[in-house]
Parts: C-alpha cells; sequence; structure tokens
C-alpha cells in the first residue's frame, strides 16, 4: 500500500507586481536570462521574481492570490527589493502591475528546480 503523500504547506508572503521593460532599468531578461518581453509565462507558468536564498530559482510554485486566484507560477527572476518572503508578479503592462499592487499572497512549493 502506497504512503498518502502530504500536500505542500501554504506559506505567507508579500507580493508586488513588475513588468518587462521600464523607465528604470529593466531590460526584459530575468536573472535566468529568459526574454519576457514579449510574454508573462515560462512553459505556461507566469514568470515570478523571488529571493534566491528563500526560493530557489526554477522552482514551480502555486501563488493564492488576496481574490482567490491561484497562479500557476515559476521563480524565475530576481530583484534588489525582493528580500525574505516577497515575490514580484511579472506583468504584460503597467496597467496590470497598478491592478495587482501590493497584496499578501499564500504561496506552496510545487516542485523544485524545473529545467
Amino acid at each position: 500500500m502506497e504512503e498518502p503523500t502530504e500536500e505542500p504547506e501554504w506559506t505567507t508572503f508579500e507580493a508586488t507586481a513588475y513588468i518587462a521593460l521600464c523607465d528604470t532599468g529593466c531590460s526584459g531578461f530575468t536573472a535566468t536570462e529568459y526574454d519576457v518581453r514579449h510574454t508573462v509565462e515560462y512553459e505556461g507558468r507566469r514568470v515570478i521574481a523571488v529571493d534566491p536564498a528563500v526560493i530557489p530559482l526554477g522552482t514551480a510554485v502555486e501563488v493564492h492570490t488576496a481574490n482567490g486566484v491561484i497562479i500557476e507560477a515559476i521563480a524565475w527572476d530576481t530583484g534588489g527589493a525582493i528580500k525574505g518572503r516577497k515575490i514580484d508578479v511579472l506583468m504584460a503592462d503597467i496597467d496590470d502591475a497598478w491592478d495587482f499592487g501590493r497584496q499578501a499572497v499564500q504561496i506552496r512549493i510545487l516542485k523544485e528546480t524545473v529545467k
């Protein structure tokens, strides 16, 4: 008989949003050198920026937003202000980023180091 597998735990993070191109040094390429100038996803998952000491780059996660939406995401970027339990969610445009704002989210790890 198989052992039941435990569901990954949800952890609270602070989330903000960002866009690929901006006036202050955004190149359109992630820390993993992925070009996000025309997409917000990598292999069907939303790109997020993380502190790699907390969530390793390449980790697949679920992000449960304040309004109840669950986003499948991948830790594919980093950011200077992303330290500790903070994430930045890549958005298609500035309006989407402003709409997302700053919010508490729940994160759970699905799979580490997706290739």
